[in-house]
Parts: structure tokens; C-alpha cells; sequence
């Protein structure tokens, strides 16, 4: 009789197969956190590079027409009116949206509702309040494009020692207004494109908002200056990720969607990142270009 020889079949058993999962599950969970810094780290050197092209954007509009945009105001001329991110447009590789806000010789955000059109430059991907669309809306429903940027009103108006703005249509010179220095003094940093809470239902950082007089909720892409007597001064210091931006976020505030501190544009095109350690004083010193203060290079 020939005998038969059963061909053993290797397998797993139903332990071992247990095993294996709980192994791939711990790798997993170990793989997760260092994909998620992987994609911040991307987020946040793309954010300062927006930074960065907004301030040699400024550099070089300030040479072409031998002045900075106004916070809010005629430049270079009375042909063209609006926000600093607005006439900034031609210098960021957005000149045909610039040309389409033209009517009747009037350069105008209104026109054509030019400002409810995103502009990638101005959002941060790691701004978790900025829609994907680029776009939000007001307290009355108008549509506008966000930005993730704000641009220091101490810089770009001229503003009360209160806070108070009392000339948006200030124009900054590179030399006469920074005698500070140009790299110690803040032009730019991070706001979130939306961002409200119970003293402020409604609030965001709109690109083009170009709306004035009292009453207003805060829209417009600015910060150093004073909202109802607050977000002045020293205690105007950033937040870092507040949470939830839709209703514990202070729009009256920079604020940082990186952990650890906020990005920053320096006014001689550089960007630094500002540690959540840095002084109150030293946050407000940067933020003022003719205050005489002294900041040591270690201090941000």
C-alpha cells in the first residue's frame, strides 16, 4: 500500500493573528503624530513664505511708487482706493485681479466684487478658521475673501496714542517711518480668516474690507490698534491656537495656528518666528517702529 503524506498548510493561528494587528495599531498610532509635525512643518514654511512675499512685495511697491500702501486710503494716487492687501495686489502675481476691480478709472474692491475672490497668498494652510473656498461671510451675509494675514496698524495708519486710528490713509516711508529699524519692527503676522466669540458675534480678517466710521465689527486685515479700548499695548500680545475660532477666538488679536508662537513678517522682508515666551513688551516694542526701545537678538 502506498502510503500517504498529508502536506502540512502553514498559518497563522488565531493569537498570533491577534498579535500582528495590535502591533500594526501601535505603529500606526507611533506614525500618526510624526505625519501630522510632517505636515505642519510644510504648512508653517509655506505660511512664511507668503510672509515673505508680502513683505518684498512692500519693498517693492514702496520703490515703485516711493511710498507703502496706506492701511486704508488712495495709493498711489486718487485713481485707486482700498485696503494695504489690496493695492498689494500687483506686486504678488495678482495684477489681473487688480485690473478687473477698474471701472471708470476707479481701482475698487467694490467693482466687479473683486473682494470676495480668494487669493491663495493670503491664506495660511495651517489656518484651521480659513474655508476652503477662501471665502466667509459678514454679519449682513456679503461674501469676501479671507486672508490669514494682518498688517501692523502702527506701521501702515497713524494711530493715537490711545489706539485709536486718526489717519488710515497714512503713507509709510522705508527710512523716515522706522527709526526703530526696519528689522525690528513687525509689518506682518498671522490672524485668523475667521474668528468670533461672545463679544463678537460676527468677526474676521477679510482681505479687501474697506468699510469705515464707528460700530464696525472687526474685519479689516489690521492689528496694534485699539477695539473698544482693548487690543493695545502690551496685552495685545498674540494667541496661539484658540480654540474653538468660532466662538472662543478673539478677532481684535493676532493669532497663531502654529504651537509654540506666531510667524512674522519683518519690515525689511524678513520672517522670524516669535516664541509664546517672548515678553509682552517685547511682542509690543516689535509691533511700534519709532518707540526707541532697544531688543537684543535674543530676544524673539
Amino acid at each position: 500500500m502506498q502510503r500517504l503524506h498529508r502536506r502540512s498548510v502553514a498559518g497563522f493561528t488565531l493569537i498570533e493573528l491577534l498579535v500582528a494587528i495590535a502591533i500594526v495599531a501601535i505603529l500606526i498610532g507611533l506614525l500618526l503624530p510624526a505625519v501630522q509635525k510632517v505636515r505642519e512643518a510644510a504648512a508653517r514654511i509655506k505660511c512664511g513664505n507668503h510672509l515673505k512675499q508680502m513683505g518684498l512685495a512692500s519693498q517693492q511697491a514702496h520703490d515703485t511708487h516711493r511710498a507703502m500702501p496706506p492701511g486704508l486710503g488712495y495709493w498711489p494716487g486718487a485713481t485707486a482706493f482700498g485696503t494695504y492687501h489690496f493695492h498689494l495686489l500687483p506686486f504678488i502675481e495678482q495684477d489681473a485681479l487688480y485690473q478687473r476691480s477698474q471701472a471708470f478709472g476707479i481701482y475698487f474692491a467694490a467693482n466687479n466684487q473683486v473682494y470676495s475672490q480668494p487669493v491663495s497668498t493670503y491664506v495660511c494652510p495651517s489656518d484651521p478658521s480659513a474655508p476652503a473656498s477662501g471665502q466667509a461671510h459678514d454679519s449682513v451675509w456679503n461674501t469676501w475673501g479671507v486672508t490669514s494675514y494682518a498688517v501692523n496698524a502702527q506701521v501702515v495708519t497713524r494711530v493715537s496714542p490711545t489706539g485709536a486710528i486718526t489717519d488710515p490713509d497714512h503713507k509709510a516711508l522705508l527710512l523716515a517711518t522706522f527709526p526703530d529699524g526696519a528689522s525690528n519692527t513687525i509689518l506682518f503676522t498671522e490672524k485668523y480668516a475667521q474668528c468670533l466669540n461672545g463679544s463678537y458675534p460676527a468677526g474676521g480678517n477679510f482681505w479687501a474690507y474697506y468699510f469705515t466710521g464707528s460700530g464696525l465689527q472687526p474685519y479689516h486685515p489690521g492689528f496694534a490698534i485699539s477695539w473698544n479700548g482693548c487690543s493695545f499695548g502690551p496685552a495685545s500680545k498674540f494667541l496661539i491656537q484658540p480654540k474653538p475660532y468660532n466662538g472662543g477666538c478673539d478677532p481684535t488679536m493676532t493669532s497663531s495656528p502654529h504651537p509654540g508662537g506666531i510667524q512674522a513678517g519683518l519690515a525689511d522682508g524678513s520672517v522670524r518666528f516669535l516664541s509664546s515666551s517672548i515678553t509682552l513688551y517685547t511682542w509690543w516694542y516689535l509691533c511700534t517702529p519709532a518707540g526707541g526701545e532697544v531688543i537684543s537678538s535674543d530676544s524673539f
